[in-house]
């Protein structure tokens, strides 16, 4: 049952907050608009970021009780995304209108087997300065406010150093949430002797916390053995509010997908091949079909491919757009594509974009050449879509699909949506659970 009155605070350390327009401050910032219906009235600790990232996420929370500040990082954070791998374009890639960008690129290409070297790229791309100025700020809060619990969330690693030594300053009980791994994160390049030293400073920074949180089943395993505290998954999801306003269909059979692409990760390939032969079989036509990309950093291989296969008239790509923007391109298409990464060892883990296209209520295309039993298994319960392997599976779909959108302007074969499953995917189910957890640990410190 909901709580009107608040009567206690917690301390949100996060490097990503609205109006940043990232998954992770998406989370954040519903954690903290949904806590005080629960009993929490949420305290922001966060970074300055609004001359390196998008200010385009809705802010939903008092901005006087969020608190920024500044921060130093070795490099800026649209070419630190280029040196994770995220935005550099691959050999022979030089469409027109980016080819002033082409020596930038080709720079960063180069000197990516240094940069990328496990133990300087946390160096390059952490924003490890910002944990003086947030240690700093946050000895503030806590001697100008009440504070009973202590909340960050990991990626960077720096929220968690900020908390940790918050958490020394005061005694105040502590939880630790990770959206990714940390020193198991199976993409990083590492040596066995890199990643063990690496696991010693993620225990030492989170030995203090009373409870760990997942963000899925896939990271509890490997939290529990090597922190042995308890660990509670806590899903991403979406909010009812930001999908209530109604949106007519496009005229034609669209597929849109918003966000980022992770090159090597995911792989639209599949999509393309099935819609270059529909198109060659006279099925679809521009006129009556298009697959539309919107988000940041889709320099990479996607335009050549989209090149590679002659669909400039098919697929569309754009770029980042504001939050509520994309929230409409979803509810507006025939279908939502949905990339499954394309490593089993990323198997059980769900990426943010799976409950917002929940949330659209649009039927879901999810591809991949592996077969990711937490997605597949969640599209299936839920009756929300297909999960899909082959071209030849697709073009089978798509062609019923099409021709139900032909006769009746809707999908019907795989879309039955239940919504008792999809509900509990909701931000402010989230936020309930996660206030429960902050009861708890605030209750036994008491």
């Amino acid at each position: 049952m909901a709580i009107t009155t608040v009567k206690k605070r917690v301390l949100i350390v996060s490097f990503y907050f609205p109006p940043t327009n990232a998954i992770a401050a998406v989370r954040l910032g519903k954690f903290a608009k949904y806590l005080p219906q629960f009993g929490w009235e949420p305290i922001v600790l966060t970074a300055d970021t609004s001359k390196d990232l998008p200010q385009t996420l809705p802010s939903e929370t008092d901005e006087n009780n969020v608190f920024r500040t500044p921060y130093f990082a070795a490099l800026r954070s649209s070419l630190s995304r280029n040196l994770k791998g995220n935005q550099v374009p691959p050999p022979g890639f030089s469409p027109r209108r980016f080819t002033w960008k082409q020596p930038i690129y080709r720079a960063v290409r180069l000197a990516r087997p240094i940069y990328t070297l496990s133990i300087l790229a946390p160096l390059i791309t952490d924003p490890i300065g910002w944990y003086a100025h947030a240690v700093e700020k946050g000895r503030e809060i806590l001697d100008g406010y009440k504070i009973d619990a202590i909340f960050s969330s990991y990626g960077p690693s720096t929220s968690h150093l900020v908390a940790c030594r918050l958490h020394q300053m005061s005694g105040i009980p502590w939880v630790a949430e990770f959206r990714d791994e940390w020193s198991s994160f199976h993409y990083a390049r590492t040596t066995r002797l890199l990643r063990f030293l690496e696991a010693r400073i993620e225990k030492g920074v989170v030995r203090g916390s009373s409870l760990l949180i997942a963000a899925g089943e896939g990271m509890v395993a490997q939290l529990n053995e090597l922190h042995r505290k308890q660990v509670v998954t806590i899903h991403n999801g979406f909010d009812e509010e930001d999908y209530g306003a109604s949106v007519p269909l496009t005229s034609k059979f669209t597929i849109t997908y918003t966000g980022r692409i992770y090159p090597g990760k995911q792989d639209p390939t599949l999509l393309l091949k099935a819609s270059r032969e529909l198109y060659d079989e006279g099925k679809i036509l521009p006129s009556n079909f298009e697959v539309r990309f919107f988000g940041g950093e889709m320099l990479g291989t996607l335009p050549l491919l989209v090149e590679r296969y002659n669909l400039g008239e098919l697929v569309k790509v754009h770029g980042q757009v504001p939050f509520r923007e994309s929230v409409s391109h979803q509810k507006e298409s025939s279908a939502l594509l949905f990339l499954k990464w394309n490593d089993p060892l990323a198997k059980g883990i769900y990426t943010g974009k799976i409950f917002e296209y929940l949330g659209a209520q649009r039927p879901i295309l999810a591809i991949g050449s592996f077969k990711d039993e937490l997605v597949d298994n969640l599209i299936t319960e839920s009756g929300t879509g297909i999960a899909l392997d082959s071209v030849d599976t697709i073009k089978s779909v798509l062609s019923h699909w099409l021709e139900e959108w032909r006769q009746k302007r809707q999908i019907v074969s795989h879309w039955q949506p239940r919504a008792d499953v999809i509900q509990r995917y909701t931000r402010k189910r989230q936020a309930e659970t996660l206030a429960q957890l902050l009861d708890e640990v605030s209750s036994a410190k008491a």
